[in-house]
């Protein structure tokens, strides 16, 4: 399948900020509203801002949930930005219990810490895992990304856990598991780092 990158637009999120990266990066991309255009889509991004619950249930009311699914099944690439991250996850107890992709086994929780506030927002310096292909060439310099977060993915194979910061306990940063990605920051808003992130990622 020749590269054809798709853009998760559900109406919420950071969907115009992801948007103006792409452009500024010159990659070619379809804004995706309904499940036709997600045929021969090559690599999804799909950007989260907002609840587990409010994510999960805009995108079946557009009939994308299922079919991004199962397009992540048939092999094509997909990032998850913050949200789009955490449900990946087995389900998401913000709000109320909610199921998600179950692509990644886990659980998305609310940050349990008595020494710092909540939501978590600012710019933390991630710590690198594994040899992930996201972080491919990106310095330790480069490794500051902006988070904004109250809940976190509590990955239940952490070899799936490519990198985590520290906010008074370790905290999932990124996953990755073969063609499946996920970021709990934002690189859309991470400067030099974040371009090279979703450059990595459409050129896999």
């Amino acid at each position: 399948m020749s590269k054809k990158i798709g853009i998760i637009n559900f109406g919420a999120g950071n969907y115009k900020s992801v948007c103006n990266m792409m452009n500024y990066l010159n990659e070619d991309f379809l804004s995706i509203t309904n499940k036709k255009q997600l045929k021969n889509i090559s690599h999804i991004i799909l950007p989260g801002v907002g609840s587990y619950d409010f994510v999960v249930n805009s995108l079946k009311k557009l009939n994308l949930f299922d079919e991004i699914r199962d397009n992540i099944k048939r092999g094509s690439f997909y990032l998850g930005i913050c949200v789009g991250m955490q449900i990946l996850s087995s389900y998401g107890d913000e709000n109320k219990n909610t199921e998600g992709f179950n692509l990644i086994k886990g659980t998305v929780e609310k940050i349990e810490t008595k020494k710092y506030n909540l939501p978590n927002i600012g710019w933390h310096e991630v710590k690198k895992l594994t040899d992930s292909r996201l972080f491919k060439n990106i310095s330790e310099e480069e490794m500051i990304f902006y988070f904004i977060h109250s809940y976190h993915y509590k990955v239940l194979n952490l070899n799936e856990c490519s990198g985590e910061i520290y906010y008074d306990h370790k905290i999932v940063a990124s996953v990755e598991k073969e063609n499946i990605f996920g970021v709990q920051f934002h690189p859309e808003k991470s400067q030099t780092g974040g371009l090279k992130i979703l450059k990595n990622f459409c050129t896999l």
